[in-house]
């Protein structure tokens, strides 16, 4: 079933494993949404949720971490980039784990993906795709985090992580007319980001001023869309799932941690279901 509803997926690095298991509990389930809001990794993971490849996104990143194939300085010093670019967005979708790229195009879902302009600073969306590459490079771009990845060009735009100036794009889903949406933190529920800004970042990128700006007001926004997502909630409008065990942190090689918390996001996923079919009215036992 097309559920007519946004889907608004938190970025996050390795943590969003925990998204890709509720993804594929929802797979199982046969529950799809026609509009679906990400940024960063929630992109990467994103993409196998629409083709409906299960287990997809738990095997492109387990697999590789296991064998420490993914991220590594080595990658950084000789090619820019602590994730092996090549890897994650080509030869893996491409040919290790080839992704259903005829079923995510003819889905009848939509992805936005969020990217950060380096030069105004602002949330750039994307949610048209030409084909495969476009896509894959899109994603990319959304996963470039400053500092440990070379900047991405977009028609001949710099372009960083798009949860520099957007984590959470449950604004623009809001925004665009998207009344009822389910919501995927990969932060604990209390969660707030301390009030300091990255000196590394904001150092290396000082004569982007604009983009310098994002990361100074980062923190305030990112608190004020965890205030705006409970608020949500409140007025039910929205449903939110958050994890609830200890996190690894946004980049880990530890394999045990990731499947522990892949399996917590599937686990959880029964009760997401459960909760989806209510919020959106959806009877039987599986859509």
């Amino acid at each position: 079933m097309l559920i007519d509803g946004g889907l608004v997926l938190e970025g996050g690095g390795t943590r969003c494993l925990f998204s890709a298991g509720i993804l594929d509990r929802l797979i199982e389930n046969k529950i799809f949404f026609k509009h679906v809001y990400s940024v960063s990794a929630g992109a990467y993971v994103a993409i196998s949720y629409i083709s409906k490849q299960k287990g997809w996104s738990e095997a492109a990143l387990l697999d590789t971490v296991k064998t420490n194939k993914l991220f590594s300085w080595w990658h950084f010093f000789t090619r820019g980039s602590v994730t092996n670019i090549k890897l994650m967005f080509d030869k893996i979708p491409n040919e290790l784990l080839p992704l259903d790229y005829e079923e995510f195009f003819n889905s009848g879902q939509d992805l936005t993906m969020c990217l950060t302009d380096l030069k105004t600073g602002d949330p750039v969306y994307i949610n048209k795709y030409e084909d495969s590459k476009h896509l894959m490079d899109m994603c990319c771009a959304s996963n470039s985090f400053p500092v440990i990845s070379r900047t991405r060009f977009v028609d001949g735009r710099p372009m960083t992580d798009g949860g520099m100036a957007d984590a959470i794009p449950i604004r623009k889903a809001v925004s665009d007319g998207v009344t009822k949406n389910l919501i995927i933190l990969t932060q604990q529920s209390r969660y707030r980001k301390k009030l300091k800004t990255s000196k590394l970042i904001t150092t290396r990128y000082f004569w982007h001023k604009n983009f310098v700006r994002t990361i100074r007001e980062r923190p305030y926004k990112y608190n004020a869309d965890l205030d705006f997502v409970e608020e949500l909630v409140y007025q039910k409008q929205a449903i939110a799932f958050y994890p609830e065990i200890s996190l690894p942190k946004l980049i880990t090689r530890d394999p045990k941690r990731l499947r522990e918390l892949y399996k917590h996001g599937y686990e959880m996923g029964k009760m997401v279901v459960e909760q989806i079919k209510e919020f959106f009215g959806i009877t039987g036992e599986t859509c």
